[in-house]
């Protein structure tokens, strides 16, 4: 029982984080041209998001690991893989997105320096990156190959 309340709060908890931070990922595409108010508005929306969507992520790490040990996994190699895979999608996609971190906190400042930090930005790695990822955690978690 214990193992299907902890498998629900991860797949929750999944769906929670794909959807909060998908929306951060969606608006990225949409940041790209002259600075507006709707600029502004969707990278504050963005930050906002990042507080569903962290604590998400969290709770995916935590429940993963718990259900490895009630499922007598943790000798298997799949499950250190995924979490393994997990941490250098983050690490890795927290790089690409740096200029949008920095973006966010100049949105309190003028046009031309929200401008400066959005023309660093690359939408298309940070999905790319992600896409990957999910794709093999996925495959990981579905067929558990070793």
């Amino acid at each position: 029982m214990l193992y299907s309340w902890l498998l629900f709060i991860h797949v929750l908890s999944v769906g929670v984080f794909l959807f909060t931070h998908g929306f951060t990922g969606a608006a990225s595409f949409l940041l790209r041209g002259p600075v507006s108010p709707s600029t502004r508005s969707l990278l504050v929306l963005s930050q906002r998001m990042a507080v569903a969507a962290y604590p998400a992520l969290l709770l995916i790490i935590i429940t993963g690991i718990w259900m490895t040990f009630a499922a007598h996994w943790n000798n298997r190699v799949w499950p250190w893989a995924a979490l393994g895979l997990l941490i250098v999608a983050i690490a890795f996609m927290g790089f690409a997105s740096r200029a949008y971190y920095m973006a966010r906190d100049a949105a309190k400042g003028t046009d031309e320096a929200v401008a400066a930090k959005l023309a660093n930005t690359q939408p298309q790695l940070a999905a790319a990156i992600g896409v990957v990822a999910l794709v093999i955690l996925f495959a990981l978690m579905v067929f558990k190959p070793f």
